[in-house]
């Protein structure tokens, strides 16, 4: 591009130039301003050199980059002489040392430019070169600064090639590493130079390799995912691989950090299994027991029934005392040993406690479960050399089922720890399996122990009355006194739930007493006709102070011994020994009736009415209930009613709810009826007493 003033015409020609030319070189220096103002304000250098390679134009930016040669740019200068200068200069740290070499090559670039090519400036800087040839002969060239891109391509060299995590550059389109660090040829025991280009399939492995593959060449990245690799020789490395795609040279890449995570698994590995089992005899733990419950029951109600037994070493804490944790250590691997070694297929062996053992049968019921478990008590038995002594111990084993007892794993242990205590209370060496009724009278104790004991003391406990009627003439002849609890949170709590309570804890007694006391002053204030009735448990009798807690009742409240009627269950009469039989024959002796309580629902025996001195039979009120839809309920009552007509007894039924009921068992003879027909249990100020004179009837006392 050659640039003239119309001064510099004149004096060529020497001559004005006509108005035309004068108009035209006007208009090519408003455009050499514009042109100059356009290209300044481009953020690249921009440089324009004739076909000689002298300089014509350039921009600001072509000044700020090549600022140690600035004062070198003129008009017609020549690109190699200022190349030339800076050289000298040491502007081009690259030429040292080959200083014609390199002058050589970057002007034949110029001359015949083809690509793309850096050069490195002094004081660290970078610029990216790009030159065209013009239709003239001369070359437009671009230069843009760099300097910030290959810092930050240093600084990830660095960090790639000495960074202690595995780093891989994989090429998406072969499959193949590219370029891999010294952690990454350490880890998979290849050297530098095989890693480059090697198929990645051979760290992934071919199973896993299409899911890799997928990974490698995704666009997104990849956080953490674990993979299970393979070194050289084989051996297994588990890693966590995070991905990132990035272009390096002009092509795609994926950056790829390998994690090892192999030692930290292993470690992981064993602290879950010494946390899940027992260091001392190898077996899986509590906890690890529970969790396999937790993983089993679901597939219990799919057919597949599982069995849990508790097994408790019966007097190992007397050995373990008696010769030291030694020698109990040694016992608990010798009995485990026992145990494992008589286990069916698909049974676990646990050890949940210091003595104490659980075996988790799967696909196993009951049935299945306990010759096993009645073969470990066998065992167990048997005994054991421990360092030169004979020690003998014993097992107790206490089972549930699923999901016959329980589909949820808690409650089954506790179902199976409960059968396991009821066992050991009851006899040790045996086997029990779990039984609702453990688990009612476990709650029942747990959740009101205290609040009865607190109730006792605080008069939270009433006597109600429910009235039993002469069914003939529908006279009040006697008054059954009911011990009631209404709980100050719970509400009314039923006897069926707290007296076997009191039972168990040894309250009875003291109930028992308050019973007898409260009614026997409250009968005093009834018709002289009318008699009291009271229940008396089992384990009254049993205790034996029964017969003065009676006496003492009596004669506190005045109440003469005949109006009292004491009701007794079957449950007395099997107690072994001369006890029961003697206590029931000392308070006939001073007038109190005796009656026989829900007959026939038990093991009832016609010899119990023949050897001792009943006054009464009550029929329970579960063959009033089946009355109308069972003959075998009519066939029983009336067969009751004969038999106590025959003994001179007074007959009972209780339940009576109907007309039609109370008009049956009256047209059979049955003396007395009970139920919510004639009234439901009341305190004692609501009763009221039809006056005038007692019915006439026969005194069974």
């Amino acid at each position: 591009m050659v640039l003239v003033t119309s001064e510099e015409y004149e004096a060529l020609e020497g001559q004005r130039p006509p108005e035309s030319l004068h108009a035209a070189l006007a208009a090519a220096s408003r455009a050499e301003r514009r042109l100059r103002e356009a290209i300044d304000v481009l953020p690249q250098g921009v440089v324009f050199l004739d076909e000689e390679g002298r300089y014509i134009l350039w921009n600001r930016k072509y000044e700020e980059i090549y600022c140690r040669s600035a004062d070198l740019l003129e008009p017609g200068a020549r690109l190699a002489d200022t190349l030339r200068v800076g050289v000298e200069r040491g502007d081009y740290p690259e030429a040292s040392g080959r200083e014609e070499e390199w002058l050589a090559d970057r002007l034949s670039l110029m001359q015949q430019p083809a690509a793309r090519h850096e050069q490195r400036l002094s004081g660290g800087r970078y610029v990216l070169i790009e030159e065209r040839r013009t239709e003239d002969g001369g070359s437009i060239g671009l230069r843009v600064d760099i300097t910030d891109l290959k810092q930050k391509e240093e600084s990830f060299r660095l960090l790639f090639e000495q960074n202690p995590l595995a780093m891989l550059v994989h090429d998406p389109e072969t499959g193949r590493i590219r370029n891999a660090n010294a952690s990454a040829s350490r880890l998979f025991g290849y050297g530098p130079e095989e890693m480059e280009g090697l198929d990645a399939r051979r760290l992934f492995g071919g199973e896993a390799w299409p899911e890799a593959s997928r990974m490698l060449k995704a666009d997104t990245p990849t956080c953490n995912a674990d993979w299970t690799m393979f070194r050289r020789d084989g051996d297994v490395v588990e890693a966590h691989v995070s991905t990132h795609a990035s272009v390096i040279e002009g092509r795609p890449v994926t950056i790829a950090s390998v994690f090892d995570v192999t030692e930290r698994r292993r470690i992981e590995r064993r602290m879950e299994y010494m946390a899940r089992h027992d260091e001392l005899t190898g077996l899986a733990n509590r906890s690890h027991c529970r969790e396999t419950l937790r993983d089993l029951l679901p597939k219990a109600s799919l057919g597949e029934p599982v069995t849990l037994a508790l097994i408790d070493l019966d007097n190992f804490k007397t050995v373990n005392d008696t010769y030291g944790h030694h020698f109990g250590d040694a016992l608990l691997t010798d009995a485990a040993r026992r145990m494992r070694e008589l286990l069916p297929p698909g049974a676990l062996l646990f050890r949940i406690g210091g003595d104490e053992f659980a075996i988790i049968f799967r696909g196993a019921g009951l049935a299945q479960a306990e010759p096993i478990c009645r073969a470990i008590i066998a065992a167990l038995s048997e005994p054991f050399r421990v360092h030169g002594n004979t020690l003998h111990i014993g097992a107790t084993v206490g089972m549930a089922a699923a999901p016959f007892d329980s589909d949820d794993s808690p409650t089954l242990m506790r179902y199976a720890d409960l059968a396991l205590y009821a066992a050991k209370a009851d006899r040790r060496g045996t086997c029990r399996r779990f039984e609702v009724a453990l688990d009612e009278a476990a709650q029942a104790k747990v959740r009101l122990e205290t609040d009865l004991r607190q109730a006792v003391q605080e008069g939270e406990l009433d006597v109600h009355y429910q009235p039993l009627l002469n069914l003939e003439t529908g006279a009040i002849e006697c008054c059954e006194a009911l011990l009631r609890w209404n709980h100050a949170e719970r509400g009314p709590v039923s006897p069926e739930v707290f007296v076997p309570l009191a039972e168990e804890l040894g309250l009875i007694d003291k109930l028992g007493s308050f019973v007898l006391q409260r009614a026997c002053r409250e009968a005093t204030r009834w018709p002289e006709h009318v008699r009291l009735s009271v229940n008396v448990s089992p384990v009254q009798f049993r205790n034996g102070n029964l017969l003065n807690t009676v006496i003492n009742a009596l004669a506190a409240s005045g109440l003469s011994a005949e109006r009292l009627e004491l009701e007794i269950t079957e449950a007395v009469l099997m107690e072994r020994g001369p006890r029961p039989a003697a206590i029931i024959r000392n308070l006939r002796s001073f007038g109190i009736g005796i009656s026989l309580d829900d007959f026939g629902t038990g093991y009832s025996s016609l010899s119990y009415l023949l050897n001792y001195p009943f006054t009464k039979i009550k029929i329970d009120k579960s063959f009033i209930l089946n009355l109308h839809e069972e003959a075998s309920s009519r066939a029983v009552i009336r067969a009751v009613i004969g038999l106590g007509r025959s003994l001179g007894l007074t007959v009972a039924a209780e339940g009576i709810e109907s007309d039609v009921e109370r008009e049956y068992l009256r047209s059979e003879g049955c003396t007395q009826g009970q139920g919510f027909l004639f009234g439901r249990p009341q305190p004692g100020a609501m009763l009221e007493f039809p006056e005038g004179p007692p019915p006439d009837r026969r005194d069974a006392a």
